[in-house]
């Protein structure tokens, strides 16, 4: 009988034998030590400082640089790494339950009522959506669009991407998908019945409404918008034992055309000035529900402001007119949620159109501006984190990338 890193009979994983494949793949020791100093200050009866979780996921994502298309392998290690802290002898579904629930290091919300995972299991479910993300590359690749990744996934893996527990929902992954026009919708449709974990009933709802948008509300200024039921089946998944926790999540596709792409980033206008584009301008989204929040942005300082955001029932959905930036009468730029998905800078998962040198083109512009507007207010600290909505789950490794370009602004 061949088992696998020592597994017993029972389907039972030995630690000690997966420990030297971990440590022959990456160097596991910061990782390994910053998961024991919290340990030991949660056993002291202290608070955790949230530096210090910073820094764990900080390390873990650095380890993760050795891992790519092999995150099965990484949540495996990860584990080993954690048991072995606390003196396991084997991995089974008791050993990944305690980590996955474990809330020795505070229960604490980061935002919205948001609740921040714990260490195992924001790794946990980082690695499902890499791995559903890859998936996605290789079903929609070959369509003539482009994707990218987008949302806690981009700006906070391994820190802030939560499972489905405590009652609060888990993290989406995210993906903006670009085609030239809606025609490309019915090759989508086709592209992403491959992708594991997704049943054909959500596909087929998903083509009902694609073929609503292109009759009714395909005009160049309209976001689709689509959430899939990902894991919601009996389909095992590798990563994640049923046994040990929900499965299901979602799959939220942001599609949009050339021209509607082009409307949010501004592509006629070679800075963002007032004079040469106005004060405010606003997309529709045609998406399954109706929105809770209001249309909410923040300008460079940090300051927000929030209005009532339009909502119109429609055939399959609704119709929103969210703000696609908006000055106000101090001449403060304020991005909104569109633009905010393209900083940070997402991540390329595949890149059919090209599109690569027009999100680089709008970063250049968005730190222009904010050049621009530090020049007037030069004693005010301004920032692009602070423009952001979800700037309170920014990964570390996001809020230096973020802070470098502050500089050399």
């Amino acid at each position: 009988m061949q088992w696998t890193y020592g597994a017993d009979p029972n389907g039972v994983l030995s630690i000690s034998d997966i420990l030297p494949e971990a440590d022959r793949r990456a160097d596991w020791s910061r990782v390994r030590a910053l998961f024991e100093q919290q340990i030991r200050i949660a056993d002291s009866g202290g608070t955790t400082p949230a530096e210090l979780r910073d820094a764990f996921s900080d390390a873990v994502e650095q380890i993760a640089t050795s891992y790519t298309d092999r995150e099965a392998d990484l949540a495996l290690h990860a584990l080993a790494v954690l048991g072995d802290v606390e003196c396991a002898e084997f991995i089974d579904d008791a050993l990944r339950r305690k980590h996955y629930d474990d809330d020795r290091f505070g229960r604490d919300t980061v935002a919205e009522g948001r609740r921040r995972p714990s260490p195992y299991e924001a790794i946990v479910e980082t690695c499902r959506r890499v791995r559903d993300a890859r998936q996605l590359c290789m079903a929609l690749r070959g369509t003539g669009t482009s994707g990218l990744l987008i949302g806690s996934v981009s700006y906070g893996r391994y820190h802030n991407v939560r499972g489905n527990r405590l009652g609060t929902s888990a993290s989406d992954l995210d993906c903006l998908v670009i085609a030239q026009d809606s025609e490309i919708l019915d090759r989508i449709t086709t592209g992403i019945a491959a992708v594991p974990g997704l049943t054909a009933a959500e596909v087929d709802r998903f083509d009902d409404r694609t073929r609503l948008f292109r009759r009714d509300f395909d005009d160049g200024k309209t976001v689709f918008s689509h959430k899939f039921r990902l894991w919601s089946d009996t389909t095992p998944d590798a990563v994640l034992p049923i046994t040990v926790a929900p499965v299901e999540y979602q799959l939220s596709l942001h599609i949009m055309s050339l021209p509607v792409l082009e409307r949010i980033l501004v592509s006629g206008t070679p800075r963002l000035l007032r004079e040469l584009m106005g004060v405010r301008r606003t997309v529709r989204d045609y998406r399954q529900t109706q929105a809770t929040r209001q249309d909410e942005v923040f300008d460079f300082s940090g300051r927000r402001d929030a209005s009532p955001l339009d909502a119109d029932e429609v055939e399959g959905g609704w119709l929103i007119a969210p703000r696609v930036y908006h000055l106000d009468q101090f001449d403060s730029y304020f991005p909104g949620f569109y633009q905010t998905m393209l900083f940070p800078r997402p991540t390329t998962l595949w890149d059919e159109l090209g599109i690569a040198a027009v999100i680089d083109e709008f970063q250049r512009k968005i730190s222009e501006r904010l050049r621009y507007e530090a020049t007037r207010r030069p004693s005010t600290l301004l920032r692009h984190d602070f423009a952001h909505v979800r700037r309170t789950v920014f990964a570390p490794s996001v809020i230096r990338s973020l802070q470098s370009r502050d500089h050399s602004s």
